[in-house]
């Protein structure tokens, strides 16, 4: 966490907490939410339900260049969201460009959640997350 907190600075990573736990607190059935660098690092996360931070911000540094890649070869641009579902869960994947890089917004549902309200929640947080990080502040 030393060398996220030395390149996006400590106040920084504090406001995208807050904002990432409203996030999970003001949308009904989120279980786990991160956000995290391409190659995985952890920034920022939300209180879990068991769920390991660490191992979501590695996963999603690995679905962002799987996804990068396919979006690319298919479309020639850059994928912006994914979602995997699974039986049980969603698990939704947004990217947040910011001046100085992109980040990764990661975060689980239960499947009875309307996807149209959940990810107009989503757009909304990241859009957050990537004024604060855009702020030279």
């Amino acid at each position: 966490m030393l060398l996220v907190e030395k390149f996006f600075g400590a106040n920084k990573i504090d406001e995208i907490n807050s904002v990432l736990q409203s996030f999970v607190d003001n949308t009904q059935h989120i279980n786990s939410a991160v956000i995290s660098t391409t190659d995985g690092f952890c920034i920022a996360s939300s209180k879990s339900n068991g769920i390991s931070h660490e191992k979501l911000s590695a996963m999603s540094g690995s679905i962002h260049a799987l996804a990068k890649s396919i979006s690319h070869e298919i479309s020639g641009d850059d994928c912006d969201m994914l979602i995997l579902e699974s039986n049980l869960k969603k698990i939704i994947w947004c990217t947040i460009q910011t001046k100085a890089t992109t980040v990764v917004m990661t975060f689980i549902s239960e499947d009875n959640k309307l996807l149209g309200e959940l990810l107009f929640s989503a757009k909304q947080c990241c859009t957050l997350i990537q004024n604060i990080l855009n702020d030279d502040n």
